[in-house]
Order: structure tokens, then C-alpha cells, then sequence
């Protein structure tokens, strides 16, 4: 029991707990919505719910992942300092965030009421979770964990607390969000070493910080987004009803998401320290056994999908979706690719080589601007599970290419030198990597 306890308290336990109630709460929530509201109004909110997940991708990308990168390196004051700056950059940050979603609303989920509790929730959940990262940088994991199971906890126990007495709607699912969102902001600022001033000069180095180091990673996003998470946008000449439809397959494939959002999180680190340690040869052994593993646990999740479709729509969405068993089916094959694609991107960055993530997610965005288009143009939304499969499959493959291109550099470089050399500087040091995975089927907002 001792060991357990004190396993349960290790980092990495905690961080893996966090993000199963993220991920499971992110889950259950679209689910009790499916099952609250009409399919035209569920079509509606999981386009608005998908622009809140592109909105929440970019605040990560030029807010809390500079802030466990460039903060993990600093002093407590240089990290004060910067955790203020960058809530006080909320004031800018939150008002342009919530105008993108305003134009997303005009064009694609004309609903007001939908658009004030998203636009509430956005607000509340960038404050929040940039106090969730502040945690994660200073290694009070279990700060973070708290701090979500207010939110996210709250969350849940709030939507099914009132099910029982009214039929909840997407813009109050929205409202309740923020609410916990807020709480939970409120809750956590008092222990957060915040500086109560900061000079002008030091506002705009830390802004200028971010925008220099943030660049690629917002275009990564935006090839991630491109190559997995423009479908739903895609098929809305369709009508909501279709979408909808699509929503609810790739909800349930989300379950696969606690797996594949923890290799991309444990690999890279264990795949660097095996190429110092081992070298090119010892890497690739890693690698294909990480793959072979990769395959069991897809054909383990997927078969159950295709075999029985019809009854798993059935269960979880009382009959409500049972028209979505074809999609279901096919977008289910896509969760070898995305698996694969993440352990590929997860040795990418063992080898230093982030810019493969960038170009192997481009090239599935062409794809997804022709191939997609064209397929969701001849066969509707059968197209647009054919097309997002292939699109997860093309950047997988891609990637795959650029991994063992960079392994047969380094076994070169190892057969010339006679030493195990490093990717980039041909040095034998330690090679540190930041843990993300490189192609994904979504994020948690």
C-alpha cells in the first residue's frame, strides 16, 4: 500500500492522471451533450466546441508551452515576472481570441446564444490554464491536478446534477464550462508567486520572447489542423445533421486519446536517452518494437469498432447516431495511423528534428484541400471519413520517411566517426527534447 501511495504521488503518475480527467471529462461532456439536444443543435455546438480547441491549440503554442520552455530555465522572479506579464497579455489575448470565434460563429454555427457561453468559456479557460502550465513548469504537478479536478470535475458534476430536472442546452453546457473555469481561476491565483509589478521593459521582452520562439509552432498548428481537424468545417454545406454524425464517430475514437497523448508525452525523453546511450542501432531496435506494440494495441481498439459499430452507436448515444456505423468504421482504421504517426513524431524529436512534424502535417493539408475536397464533393460524408483517414495516413507516412531518413544519417555518421554522434551537432551529449507528439487527431480544450 506504501508503494502504491507513493507511486500514485510521482510525477509522472499525477501528470498521467490530470490528463485522463482532462481527456475523459473533454469525452463525457460532448457525449451528454449528444444526448441532450437535437442533431442539428449537437452539429452546431461541435463546430463551435471545434473552434474553441483551434483557439485553445494557439494559446498554447504562443502562450503555455513558451511558458514551460522559456520559464523552466529562469529564477523564481524571472518566472514571477513572467506569469504576470503574460495574464496581463489576457486583456489583448482574450478580446482578439473571442473576434476569430465571433467570425467561425458568422460562417459556420449562427446561433448568438452559442457564440456569448463559448466566447465566456474561452475567456475562462485561457486564464485557467495558463495557471494549470505555470504549475506544470515549477513541477507542482499536483497543484495542477487539483486545480482540474475543479474544473473539470465541477464540470460534470454540474451537467449531470441538472439533467435530472431540465433538458440542458449546448450554450448552457458552455455557461456551466466557464462557471467551473472561473472557480477554479479564482481558487488557484492566491498561490501563484505572481509579480504585483512589472516595468514596461519587461513586458515587451517577454512578448518579444514569445512571438520570436512561437512562430513555427503556430504553423504546425495550423498544419495539424489542416492535415486532421478541417473535416467537420469541411462537410458543413452538408447541413448540421452531418456533421453531427461525424462528431459522434470521431468522439468515440477520443478514447484512444489517453493512450496515444501519453506515448507522445513518455517517448521522446526514453528514445533520446536510448540514441546517447545505444546509439543509431539500438534506436532502430527501439523504434520497430515501439511500432510493433503500437499495431496490437490499434487492431485491439479498432476491430471492436468495426465488428460492432451499430451496437456501440447504440449504447452510447441511445440510437441517436446509429447512421453513423459506415463512419465510425472507416474513420476508425485512421487510429493506426494517428498511433503510429505519434511514436514516429516522438522519435522525430529524439532526433532533434521538429521541422519533419511541420512538413509531414503540410503535406496531408494539401491533401486535404484537393483529395479532401474532392472527395467530400463526390460522396459526401463517407468522403469525409475516407479523406480524413487518408489525411492522418499521408502524414504518418511522411513522417515515417523523414525518421528513417535521419536514422540512416546517424548510422552513417556512426560508421564514419566510429562514435555514437549526436543528430544535429555531432556531439555525444545528452540530447534533451521537449515531450510533444507530432501528429495528432486533436487536443483537449
Amino acid at each position: 500500500m506504501k508503494n502504491l501511495t507513493r507511486m500514485l504521488k510521482e510525477p509522472g503518475s499525477l501528470a498521467l492522471a490530470d490528463q485522463c480527467v482532462l481527456s475523459g471529462t473533454n469525452f463525457l461532456t460532448l457525449l451528454f451533450v449528444s444526448r441532450q439536444v437535437s442533431a442539428d443543435q449537437f452539429g452546431r455546438f461541435s463546430l463551435a466546441a471545434l473552434g474553441l480547441l483551434f483557439l485553445a491549440n494557439a494559446h498554447r503554442a504562443i502562450v503555455t508551452q513558451q511558458l514551460n520552455l522559456l520559464g523552466a530555465s529562469e529564477d523564481a522572479s524571472g518566472l514571477s515576472t513572467r506569469i504576470a506579464t503574460l495574464l496581463r497579455a489576457h486583456a489583448v489575448i482574450i478580446p482578439v481570441s473571442i473576434a476569430i470565434l465571433g467570425a467561425l460563429c458568422v460562417r459556420f454555427f449562427p446561433d448568438l446564444r452559442l457564440f456569448v457561453g463559448a466566447s465566456c468559456y474561452l475567456a475562462f479557460f485561457m486564464l485557467q490554464e495558463t495557471l494549470r502550465r505555470y504549475w506544470y513548469t515549477v513541477g507542482r504537478i499536483d497543484r495542477a491536478f487539483a486545480n482540474d479536478l475543479i474544473t473539470y470535475g465541477g464540470r460534470l458534476a454540474i451537467l449531470f446534477s441538472i439533467s435530472f430536472f431540465t433538458v440542458v442546452s449546448g450554450s448552457t453546457v458552455f455557461l456551466i464550462m466557464a462557471a467551473t473555469s472561473l472557480i477554479a481561476f479564482i481558487a488557484g491565483l492566491p498561490v501563484v508567486d505572481i509579480a504585483r509589478t512589472v516595468t514596461m521593459a519587461r513586458i515587451r521582452e517577454v512578448v518579444a520572447q514569445h512571438a520570436t520562439t512561437s512562430g513555427w509552432l503556430v504553423l504546425t498548428v495550423l498544419a495539424m489542423w489542416g492535415a486532421t481537424q478541417l473535416y467537420p468545417f469541411l462537410i458543413e454545406p452538408l447541413g448540421p445533421t452531418a456533421i453531427a454524425l461525424f462528431v459522434a464517430s470521431r468522439n468515440l475514437l477520443n478514447a484512444i486519446g489517453i493512450a496515444v497523448q501519453s506515448a507522445g508525452n513518455y517517448l521522446p525523453t526514453r528514445a533520446a536517452k536510448l540514441l546517447h546511450e545505444q546509439g543509431p542501432a539500438g534506436f532502430r531496435r527501439h523504434l520497430l518494437q515501439t511500432l510493433a506494440n503500437a499495431t496490437i494495441v490499434s487492431i485491439v481498439f479498432i476491430l471492436p469498432m468495426l465488428v460492432f459499430a451499430t451496437p456501440i452507436l447504440e449504447v452510447m448515444y441511445a440510437g441517436r447516431y446509429n447512421d453513423a456505423a459506415p463512419v465510425l468504421r472507416m474513420l476508425s482504421i485512421g487510429i493506426f495511423f494517428a498511433l503510429v504517426g505519434t511514436v514516429l513524431g516522438a522519435y522525430a524529436l529524439a532526433l532533434q528534428d521538429a521541422r519533419s512534424n511541420f512538413l509531414s502535417n503540410l503535406g496531408a493539408t494539401a491533401f486535404t484541400f484537393t483529395g479532401g475536397l474532392w472527395l467530400i464533393h463526390a460522396y459526401g460524408l463517407s468522403g469525409a471519413a475516407v479523406g480524413g483517414c487518408l489525411s492522418v495516413a499521408i502524414a504518418t507516412v511522411l513522417q515515417g520517411a523523414f525518421v528513417w531518413s535521419g536514422i540512416r544519417r546517424l548510422e552513417e555518421a556512426d560508421r564514419g566517426h566510429g562514435t555514437t554522434m549526436s543528430p544535429r551537432t555531432g556531439s555525444d551529449s545528452p540530447i534533451r527534447v521537449q515531450p510533444e507528439c507530432s501528429i495528432r487527431t486533436g487536443a483537449d480544450a
